[in-house]
């Protein structure tokens, strides 16, 4: 699923669309800031995209942690895992 992102025309934050031209997420705009609403309502959209690259980036490194004793690539292994986690709702 593709999700978009724009300025709303009904109230002062940013619309997130699905591939159909629905709403399925309003950003209002912190302390009226239309920036940092804008920088929002992007990540949101791309969060499911974002998610499975993570997603398969784990899934790939998980062959190497056998063979490797980087602690700079163990640590953003198990961020990763955390972040998935906590992006999916599951329990780590």
């Amino acid at each position: 699923m593709t999700y978009t992102t724009a300025p709303a025309k009904m109230h002062s934050g940013h619309d997130i669309r699905n591939e159909r031209g629905h709403i399925v997420a309003i950003v209002h705009n912190p302390a009226a800031n239309r920036i940092e609403g804008a920088r929002i309502a992007s990540l949101m959209a791309a969060a499911p995209e974002l998610l499975d690259t993570l997603e398969r980036f784990v899934t790939a490194c998980h062959a190497y942690l056998p063979e490797t004793t980087d602690q700079a690539f163990c640590g953003l292994y198990a961020s990763a895992r955390a972040a998935i986690a906590r992006a999916t709702g599951a329990a780590q």
